[in-house]
């Protein structure tokens, strides 16, 4: 799927929920496990590269669901690409409550998100670029959280480079 698709952003929102929603209906009751469906947009113009993903907290590695902007040789997130991250929790269990907490870094932000409502949610631009939540979605009841971001050039490093 590419950013010249029809409805592309719509598309990609549906499939943001679909897995989200067939995670939760999948492992539920006894098998209950939390989630995070984190989604990128690089609205920045150029390229923005993807250092790491990793769940800092969680029962599985952070999977990725690119558009076909990405470049998976190089970890690099072409202009207008989407990349879908997702992750999950350990069963909860007496001993260890099952949380789940995703740390994305690329050359343009860092962000730390997590299953729920927490101040442990943040994230960052670095110098040239801005970044916002489009969304931010929580279960009431803590199962799952669903993000979408945007990270843009700021208009000072767009005056600045052609100066």
């Amino acid at each position: 799927m590419g950013s010249e698709m029809p409805k592309y952003f719509m598309i990609l929102d549906e499939e943001a929920w679909n897995l989200v929603s067939c995670w939760g209906q999948v492992f539920s009751g006894l098998s209950s496990r939390r989630c995070i469906a984190a989604c990128v947009i690089n609205g920045t113009g150029g390229d923005i590269q993807i250092k790491s993903t990793k769940l800092l907290e969680g029962g599985s590695p952070c999977y990725s669901i690119p558009t076909k902007e990405f470049d998976s040789d190089h970890g690099v997130l072409h202009a207008g690409g989407i990349i879908i991250f997702f992750g999950w929790s350990q069963q909860p269990s007496l001993l260890q409550p099952g949380n789940v907490f995703m740390h994305i870094e690329t050359n343009a932000f860092t962000a730390d998100l997590a299953h729920k409502k927490s101040r442990d949610v943040y994230a960052e631009a670095f110098a040239g670029f801005e970044l916002g939540f489009l969304e931010k979605s929580y279960d009431d009841h803590g199962w799952w959280a669903k993000y979408w971001l945007l990270i843009r050039k700021t208009e000072s490093s767009d005056i600045s480079s052609s100066l």
